[in-house]
């Protein structure tokens, strides 16, 4: 693996851990992939159910309904044990606040948008 791929796999993996979601889910390891393809390509992303769930399916061997509902669960677990600060606090500003919980969609666009920006102040 060369060293960009790497620092790449890096930051998703801080990004999900400071946002509460916790590597022991199965979750986990599909919001890793879809944040990677979403780098790649954006068009994943106005198709998650079309397109984004059922290539992570043909990578993982998983269902594209069981990948979207491992999820959502990690972002429900993250929600209820975290609360919404630690996505808060990675962005610096109040993104969600109460009790709406942010979608698979959004947390999957967010750190993609985050990590994005974040190689953009690299570059500089």
């Amino acid at each position: 693996m060369e060293k960009k791929e790497l620092e790449l796999n890096k930051k998703i993996l801080d990004y999900l851990i400071a946002i509460g979601i916790s590597p022991k889910l199965t979750g986990f390891e599909y919001l890793r992939l879809a944040i990677k393809l979403v780098i790649k390509d954006k068009s994943y992303l106005s198709n998650i159910t079309k397109k984004l769930y059922p290539e992570i399916s043909t990578i993982m061997f998983a269902s594209p309904a069981s990948i979207e509902r491992s999820i959502r669960h990690s972002v429900e677990v993250a929600c209820n044990t975290k609360g919404l600060l630690g996505l808060n606090e990675l962005f610096g500003c109040v993104i969600y606040k109460g009790d709406r919980k942010p979608t698979n969609s959004e947390i999957i666009a967010l750190i993609a948008e985050k990590i994005e920006m974040d190689m953009r102040k690299e570059a500089l």
